[in-house]
């Protein structure tokens, strides 16, 4: 195995919703995580996830109502926050955002856990794919 290979096994993929697809506030916490080049889980999240396991270089894609919109690599695992409402932060090397793809084949591509979480690990190849559909906006 090549260190590319052993790199690339390495790293995990992570789907992270923001917000509630029924809430009107969804838009505040999207530009929040955008300008900020983070992604947070708010205190009142019923079900986090995975947030815990997130680590440097892993990717994340970001899931905003019921479309993957922009995805980055973690800049630094997730920490515990306290303050704003939130409690975790990843930060993000920043978004590259892109065209908005339809959230079909998470529950087939989760790793573990339920649908209702917030953060969810997906397969690879799942990832790649609504990566490259996403793509770059220029």
């Amino acid at each position: 195995m090549t260190i590319t290979q052993k790199y690339h096994t390495m790293i995990k993929y992570y789907i992270c919703s923001v917000g509630d697809p029924s809430e009107d506030y969804d838009k505040d916490i999207l530009s929040h995580c955008i300008l900020d080049s983070a992604y947070y889980v708010h205190s009142g999240s019923k079900q986090k996830g995975d947030i815990k396991l997130i680590e440097t270089d892993d990717i994340l894609i970001l899931k905003y109502k019921h479309s993957f919109i922009a995805f980055g690599r973690a800049g630094k695992p997730s920490t515990f926050v306290e303050g704003d409402g939130w409690a975790y932060k990843v930060e993000v090397s920043g978004w590259i955002c892109g065209k908005a793809v339809y959230k079909q084949g998470i529950q087939a591509a989760q790793k573990q856990g339920n649908n209702y979480q917030t953060v969810k690990e997906v397969e690879r190849n799942f990832a790649r794919q609504k990566i490259t559909e996403i793509g770059v906006p220029y």
